[in-house]
């Protein structure tokens, strides 16, 4: 059933190989709809391929569970059956799927925390299980881990869900503090987020975070995508680096639980980036709140709420608070650390997926000519 006979499944293997492949799924996840989404949406009523376009993303977007899920799986090198057995029990376990009178609705992506405790559930169970089962695995599996897998995903889900609400509270009682120091605090909490497990949408939507609230949250997201890109320029490859600030940092979680002092300068970007939205009153929606860079969508709602729209003035601020500033601060801030008050090494950014990670030159022997 797996291969994992000649390996020792340590606690801190099982850890890394669900957190490398709850990140790796949502990347393959929401990377078409950061980078196709909003483009979609503002040429469908011209040509209608990108309706279709549209459509296509948000499917993908909604399949964010069954991503995560097959990913963990593949981490785990399990075969077809587990693997589809852990992305089935994910997605039952997340949340997205509403039974009503009239039928089943979705949810959007569900929670992405009770996916997590899902999923590490039912690849415990398989990992307990799945060496007795013999020739008996595809009859006797699916239903174990529908019943149980999925089940022990929606027993806890009350419960993990009621959690990430709570924090969505506590974020929204900065609301009631004067402009800069709400910002600064929306946006430091944002930024650590974004590189967690809990989702910045979710949080948002929750608790209908909106105005200078939003745009600090947004801000914030910004920060972890600028900080995650910056600091790992060294150590992982381009395209991966392109996925962080263009898509989502959350393929960075486990760098980050392995490494929680890399969030140091991201926190200090994002308190300067809160500072610099609520100067100039960036605003978003509730919706837009947990984007960043992710699909423009942060910039795009940043500007319908500026005095006059995009004129050339509210362009420039644009360009300043969501490129320049945040640029310019996620390079000093990861230098001060690094280089000066050395809370860590360029290697803690790197990624644990092979792949992705760029290799070490190694230095070449030098000729030295002797003097006869």
């Amino acid at each position: 059933m797996l291969k994992l006979e000649k390996e020792k499944m340590t606690v801190k293997a099982f850890v890394n190989n669900v957190l490398v492949g709850h990140a790796v799924g949502i990347v393959a996840a929401l990377v078409p709809s950061a980078l196709l989404g909003e483009l979609s949406k503002a040429l469908m009523g011209r040509m209608p391929i990108f309706g279709i376009i549209y459509q296509l993303v948000t499917i993908f977007t909604l399949a964010v569970p069954l991503l995560i899920g097959a990913a963990v799986a593949f981490q785990f090198k399990m075969k077809p059956i587990p693997m589809v057995c852990v992305a089935a029990a994910a997605w039952a376990g997340s949340g997205a799927l509403k039974f009503t009178p009239n039928g089943i609705v979705i949810n959007g992506i569900g929670d992405l925390v009770n996916i997590l405790v899902t999923i590490s559930l039912t690849c415990g169970l398989i990992l307990l299980i799945g060496g007795h089962l013999k020739s008996f695995e595809p009859l006797v599996m699916p239903p174990i881990i529908c019943t149980i897998g999925g089940g022990m995903g929606l027993a806890v889900y009350p419960i993990v869900h009621a959690i990430t609400v709570g924090l969505g509270e506590i974020i929204n009682s900065f609301s009631v503090l004067q402009p800069i120091p709400m910002g600064i605090l929306i946006a430091v909490a944002f930024s650590v987020i974004m590189i967690s497990p809990v989702s910045t949408v979710g949080i948002a939507t929750a608790i209908g975070m909106s105005g200078i609230a939003s745009g600090a949250g947004n801000l914030g997201c910004v920060a972890a995508a600028v900080g995650m890109f910056v600091g790992g320029l060294t150590v992982n490859k381009i395209g991966l680096s392109l996925s962080i600030v263009l898509g989502t940092p959350k393929i960075m979680i486990a760098a980050m639980v392995r490494q929680p002092k890399i969030l140091v300068p991201i926190m200090l970007n994002a308190a300067l980036l809160g500072t610099f939205g609520a100067i100039f009153q960036i605003k978003g929606t509730p919706i837009s709140a947990g984007f960043g860079f992710s699909g423009m969508v942060g910039p795009i709602n940043a500007i319908h709420f500026m005095p006059g729209g995009p004129t050339v003035a509210n362009l420039l601020i644009i360009g300043l608070v969501f490129i320049a500033v945040p640029f310019a601060g996620g390079f000093f801030f990861e230098w001060i650390c690094r280089s000066v008050f050395h809370l860590y090494k360029a290697e803690d950014y790197g990624t644990e997926m092979a792949e992705f990670k760029k290799e070490k030159s190694e230095r070449q022997p030098k000729l030295v000519l002797e003097k006869a």
